[in-house]
């Protein structure tokens, strides 16, 4: 008599995915290179929410951000065997929702230069409790990081409104870190300038004493120029 091979049993599928998911980065980042069972979970549970309000914010209302969160894991799980430094996996990973975002801008702005759809306005009806204030100061934020080129709008968003430290934008943007500040303090003060000229968005910008890193860009600033 020829016995069958007993399958797999689900308690010790389910403790290998608890295992994955228990690596720190570096060790998940190589599971999901070797494709282990339970890795592309695990990678999606600890940065799948990151990366969606990273696009949903650089995108601005509507952008179609699902599709977008999609497709930069899609790009992840075909490149992760390239990530040479499988500690850097959260930069690498946000690395790829940038170019994704990126693409998705300058299609935005081909489909503007032909009058067709992404008005820019928010399409959502008032909510309940929803402070309407507020929602027309975000709209007036989207407008005015519509004026800025693909490159200083995603260094804005990354650092003011994700919070990723100075080394994290740079490495997610594909700049150098002097680079990154250089850029990062110009369009910080370009943002500012045009925030400051709409009322209702003056009333939301911090006092510069409160704002403590802007002035750490614009020191690394001078001290870069100082170096020649």
């Amino acid at each position: 008599m020829i016995l069958a091979s007993p399958a797999p049993a689900p308690r010790l599928t389910l403790v290998r995915a608890r295992a994955v998911a228990d690596l720190d980065d570096a060790g998940l980042a190589r599971a999901a290179a070797e494709g282990q069972p339970g890795a592309a979970g695990a990678v999606w549970d600890r940065y799948g929410a990151q990366v969606h309000g990273l696009l949903r914010r650089v995108l601005g209302p509507g952008g179609d951000v699902e599709d977008h969160v999609q497709e930069t894991f899609l790009h992840f799980f075909r490149e992760v065997k390239k990530l040479r430094d499988p500690a850097a996996l959260r930069p690498f990973l946000l690395g790829i929702a940038v170019r994704v975002a990126r693409s998705a801008l300058r299609r935005r702005r081909f489909r503007r230069w032909f009058s067709i759809t992404d008005s820019g306005v928010l399409p959502d009806g008032p909510a309940e409790g929803v402070d309407e204030g507020a929602r027309e100061a975000v709209a007036r934020l989207y407008a005015l990081l519509d004026t800025l080129d693909d490159r200083a709008r995603l260094l804005f968003v990354l650092r003011h409104v994700e919070g990723l430290e100075l080394a994290e934008t740079a490495q997610a943007s594909g700049m150098s870190l002097a680079t990154a500040k250089r850029h990062l303090a110009k369009v910080t003060a370009r943002v500012r300038a045009m925030a400051e000229r709409d009322p209702l968005l003056a009333a939301y910008i911090a006092p510069a004493e409160e704002r403590g890193d802007g002035a750490e860009e614009r020191g690394d600033g001078v001290e870069e120029r100082s170096d020649g």
